[in-house]
């Protein structure tokens, strides 16, 4: 009796198990695959352009004030002045430079010295000359504009905004007529700036 309990309990126990694992076995057949994920890196962010001023003067074909786009090279600003002349000594200028918005860039005739702080071997614009400290609205940085008191970031970016937009200041004032300053804030600065 007892051989029979033991042979039928083993028989019942590897049917069991036999059954567990065809239950586990046809759950992971009929399991469907995980989806495959691709991994793709993020497009980089366009750079903005923006639009900048810049002054060309000297041995060009037409001396000027000319409008250009932020990633500009000095030769594209003497394209847009129609090229250098021929007595242009182009060889002191680095024409790959960058050009900076209010940047005047002389182009010397041959047998002239560059002059000193306004081309583009020195692209440090001078907000103002040693005889006259002021800050030049229409030739100034963003940043220069910045250091008046009562003008910030935004304020600053609005002037070389409408600067671009509508040519030159004509006097210190028109920066107050044209709301682009407070009358509180114009009275802050009008000894601190000039147009000329």
């Amino acid at each position: 009796m007892r051989d029979w309990l033991a042979t039928n309990w083993i028989s019942i126990g590897v049917a069991v198990v036999a059954g567990s694992l065809g239950a586990i076995g046809s759950t992971l057949w009929l399991r469907p695959a995980a989806p495959v994920i691709e991994v793709r890196p993020l497009d980089p962010q366009p750079t903005a352009v923006m639009s900048i001023w810049v002054h060309v003067d000297g041995a060009v074909v037409f001396p000027g004030v000319y409008e250009l786009t932020s990633d500009s090279r000095v030769f594209d600003a003497i394209d847009m002045a129609g090229g250098a002349t021929e007595a242009a000594e182009l060889s002191s200028l680095n024409l790959a430079a960058r050009v900076t918005d209010g940047q005047k860039l002389v182009v010397p005739a041959q047998g002239q010295a560059t002059v000193a702080g306004t081309n583009v071997a020195s692209p440090s614009i001078a907000s103002a000359s040693p005889t006259d400290p002021r800050i030049n609205l229409n030739t100034a940085t963003q940043k220069m504009l910045e250091s008046l008191p009562g003008i910030g970031a935004v304020t600053a970016q609005r002037i070389v905004l409408y600067r671009q937009a509508n040519g030159p200041f004509k006097r210190i004032e028109d920066v107050r007529d044209t709301k682009l300053v407070t009358s509180a804030v114009f009275e802050r600065i009008k000894t601190l700036i000039t147009v000329g």
